[in-house]
């Protein structure tokens, strides 16, 4: 017994809705894409050594990594630390260069400034890893806050390097976080790897021709 070919209306129709579901998993993939980074890391403020694109081997001039953070909670944080593993026998730390993350200035006629980081670059090279400190000494007067934090490109600071002579086109230098915290008068109410209220993104750097 031969089957009825399908009706020309059924068809088109079965083909739109195909093609109607095809676009809704896109859509969906998108989106899962575009906020990958908040389903991983379930919302929690999270601090991120951002990673460029390849540096050729033959690249002299300094470069710069990007070290940002996603949120902040409701506390405010007068005292924050990171400490930053990577191998000096192939990068050379320079220094720190400021980010665009303010800290309140309530002794001041401006509301927000931009903290001062502490950092021993001669030390970090000979033991390779990067300590950082900011320290409010008010107690709060000048401490990191949600309100302060833009939309986005929040940016705590800046990491300086310079490629060494040693590097390979193919070497992928590492930069891992070994510690890190945004420090609350109230522990509790810390951001801290340790706790794992604050998450972790580490970096990469990868050698080209």
């Amino acid at each position: 017994m031969s089957k009825r070919p399908m009706n020309p209306k059924t068809k088109k129709k079965l083909f739109i809705g195909i093609g109607a579901g095809v676009l809704l998993l896109l859509l969906i993939l998108f989106l899962l894409f575009m906020n990958w980074d908040k389903i991983a890391t379930g919302g929690t403020p999270t601090l991120t050594i951002e990673t460029p694109q390849k540096i050729s081997k033959s690249e002299t001039e300094e470069f710069t990594l990007d070290v940002t953070i996603s949120s902040f909670g409701d506390a405010i944080y007068p005292a924050a630390s990171m400490s930053i593993a990577f191998d000096p026998s192939r990068l050379e730390f320079i220094g720190i260069e400021e980010g665009n993350v303010f800290i309140r200035n309530d002794e001041g006629e401006i509301p927000q400034k931009l903290p001062e980081w502490s950092c021993n670059p001669e030390q970090s090279n000979k033991s390779g890893k990067i300590n950082i400190m900011y320290l409010d000494t008010t107690g709060g007067k000048n401490a990191f806050s949600k309100e302060l934090l833009g939309t986005d490109d929040n940016v705590v600071l800046r990491l300086k390097f310079r490629l060494r002579g040693s590097v390979r086109s193919g070497d992928i230098c590492d930069l891992i976080f070994d510690d890190a915290v945004f420090a609350a008068s109230d522990e509790t109410e810390s951001l801290a790897m340790t706790t794992e209220t604050l998450k972790v993104r580490n970096g990469k750097i990868v050698v080209g021709e």
